[in-house]
């Protein structure tokens, strides 16, 4: 199953309170399993440079700079959509042109 759709940049639509995901959030996923992480720091774009695999329809991300990792359900959905299920809390992001 070949994930092409996923590469580029995609903006944050809505996400459940819970998961805390600032507005505005960005992420771009490249060719090479790097994702960047664009936040909005106080009018100032902050990029945080993950590594990132798929396997079936998880996402594997991984911070080189801090020990973290984490894995999440990807679909994508109707509309060129992106919905991240991360075991019941959801994100929802839009293809950016």
């Amino acid at each position: 199953m070949t994930h092409d759709w996923l590469l580029g940049t995609w903006r944050l639509l809505r996400a459940d309170p819970s998961l805390d995901f600032a507005p505005g959030v960005r992420m771009e996923f490249r060719m090479d399993g790097e994702l960047y992480y664009h936040v909005d720091v106080g009018g100032r774009d902050q990029v945080i440079q993950l590594l990132y695999r798929i396997d079936g329809d998880l996402l594997h991300t991984d911070n080189p700079a801090t020990p973290h990792s984490m894995s999440v359900r990807l679909t994508h959905g109707p509309g060129d959509t992106l919905l991240l299920d991360f075991g019941g809390p959801q994100a929802l992001l839009l293809r950016e042109f």
